[in-house]
């Protein structure tokens, strides 16, 4: 497992209702299967999802606190791009 460095294409804020301020970020990253990306902009992620960047098929993945884990199998050091809500 490694931790890998994620590159912020996009942030900004999305307001769910007034008094409620959600972050999204866009980003990318090469990772392997159990490898970690720790999104620093956040303390909480709350959805993310990633996608290879050759196709565009889904790649699983979990969410803890402000680390998203690969669980998808067998990739090594596949490119994807990610989107990641949360505080």
């Amino acid at each position: 497992m490694v931790e890998r460095a994620e590159t912020v294409i996009e942030r900004g804020d999305i307001v769910v209702t007034a008094a409620v301020l959600k972050k999204r970020l866009v980003f990318e990253a090469t990772v392997s299967t159990d490898d970690t990306i720790k999104l620093g902009d956040l303390t909480t992620v709350q959805s993310a999802h990633l996608a290879k960047k050759s196709d565009g098929t889904e790649v699983s993945c979990t969410v803890a606190t402000n680390v998203i884990t690969v669980t998808g199998v067998g990739l090594t050091d596949v490119p994807v791009i990610g989107f990641a809500l949360g505080v």
